[in-house]
């Protein structure tokens, strides 16, 4: 298979009850030289058997399976795998407006900037079994600083590194505020294009808010030091 223009990697751990809508929402993305790549984390369900009968009817898409390491480690082997010119990362219970890429990508292209994010949209997805959510869909829409509204030239990692494997959460603030640290300028489309599924077993909505807390006080930090 040739080299696509964009890999959309997807890191997972026992997602079987979302994987196939996140990835059709990528296969029905309007530009379609791209790749697929679901790394999964040691899925204990039906994640990887269900990828795979996917992947029978659709060759973009490719499995890294990994015993369970956590997501920065799994996002950083699937960055390892990729070899597209683009990066664009899914959340494997989110969703993508279908002129997503190409949007992002015609944005970047026409900014010469590095990466591009969009707004997002919550929606909610609840089993009533389960009881009363801790955190509910915010009515707001809010600008997605986020993996899942993410689109970055692969150089951007070169520059700035891989996701910190140290980290429990927060892999990706921790990263993006090593490009505001370095005063590098993004992209922010004033459109909804990504949207982020609230449900039970959320990993931000369990963070615990010290993780947060740190990785915000070590960019106050490094900025005060650099005046």
């Amino acid at each position: 298979m040739s080299v696509a223009q964009i890999d959309v990697i997807i890191a997972v751990y026992n997602g079987a009850q979302f994987i196939s809508e996140a990835i059709h929402t990528i296969q029905a993305q309007t530009w379609k030289d791209l790749r697929i790549i679901v790394a999964d984390d040691g899925s204990a369900d039906e994640t990887v058997q269900m990828v795979k009968e996917m992947c029978a009817t659709d060759d973009r898409i490719m499995v890294l399976e990994r015993p369970h390491t956590g997501v920065a480690k799994t996002l950083n082997a699937a960055l390892a795998s990729s070899s597209a010119p683009y990066i664009a990362i899914l959340d494997a219970d989110d969703l993508w407006a279908p002129e997503k890429l190409e949007k992002q990508l015609q944005s970047l292209q026409n900014t010469g900037l590095s990466a591009c994010f969009c707004m997002i949209r919550e929606f909610e997805t609840f089993n009533p079994a389960a009881g009363t959510p801790a955190h509910q869909a915010r009515p707001q829409l809010f600008k997605g600083y986020a993996k899942t509204a993410f689109l970055a030239k692969r150089e951007v990692f070169d520059t700035f590194g891989d996701f910190d494997e140290n980290l429990p959460t927060g892999d990706f603030v921790e990263w993006y505020s090593r490009l505001l640290r370095a005063n590098e300028p993004v992209v922010m489309l004033d459109e909804v294009l990504a949207y982020r599924r609230i449900h039970h077993h959320n990993t931000t909505s369990n963070t615990n808010k010290n993780d947060y807390l740190q990785i915000l006080k070590a960019h106050l930090d490094e900025k005060r030091r650099a005046r």
